[in-house]
């Protein structure tokens, strides 16, 4: 998924679903605007469109990757001449299913994040981010009364501050400095262990509140 211009004052959301068939993120574009509607979001000022990956990442200010981590590294060499200079924001979590519970399962770099920042060229900006957060919670943002850390890791300053600026302004999360991108390895193995946490004890849609 890809995103543009989303500075919080006098924005104008434009987000471009990417999918290796223009149809298939035509598609997904259609769903997202009906739920967001559904959620009570008014999206009168909201542009969602679909394209395929290389041309979404071409026209896109920041990228989001939000598909599984087998499924990533192809991609970035499939769009790597559209991520010069651009922020590159990776909720990746890379765990595998083990009986009924989740284990996390980095590649040998010690982290998605950082086998991320190994592959894209040297001028993308990794910012590690959202991964703790649940889905459905994301979605409410509107309705939502708990707020929720995140916590936001990157080597590069600027764009730290961007994404935080951005998780701020989604109204139900609160940003928390991670620090650089090697500390992503202990974000992302959180996110099994809430996950396994949630299953065995009945719960549902659990993140990081820290107070």
């Amino acid at each position: 998924m890809a995103l543009q211009n989303l500075m919080p004052e006098g924005i104008k959301n434009e987000v471009i679903i990417g999918s290796r068939s223009r149809e298939t993120a035509d598609e997904a574009a259609k769903q997202a605007i009906s739920e967001l509607e559904n959620f009570g979001f008014d999206t009168s000022k909201i542009t969602i469109t679909g394209n395929t990956n290389l041309e979404a990442a071409q026209a896109a200010e920041m990228i989001i990757l939000t598909i599984r981590f087998d499924y990533v590294l192809p991609l970035l060499d499939e769009i790597r001449e559209a991520l010069e200079n651009k922020i590159l924001v990776t909720p990746v979590v890379p765990m595998t299913k083990e009986g009924n519970l989740f284990i996390y399962k980095p590649p040998a770099e010690g982290s998605a994040a950082l086998a991320i920042q190994k592959k894209v060229p040297q001028s993308t900006k990794v910012v590690a981010a959202f991964h703790n957060v649940p889905a459905a919670k994301l979605k409410d943002v509107v309705k939502c009364t708990d707020v929720y850390d995140t916590i936001i890791c990157s080597d590069d300053a600027e764009a730290k501050k961007f994404v935080m600026e951005l998780a701020r302004n989604m109204g139900c999360l609160k940003p928390l400095d991670g620090g650089p991108l090697k500390q992503a390895n202990t974000v992302e193995s959180l996110t099994p262990l809430l996950v396994n946490l949630a299953k065995l004890n009945g719960l549902k849609d659990l993140g990081i509140s820290c107070y």
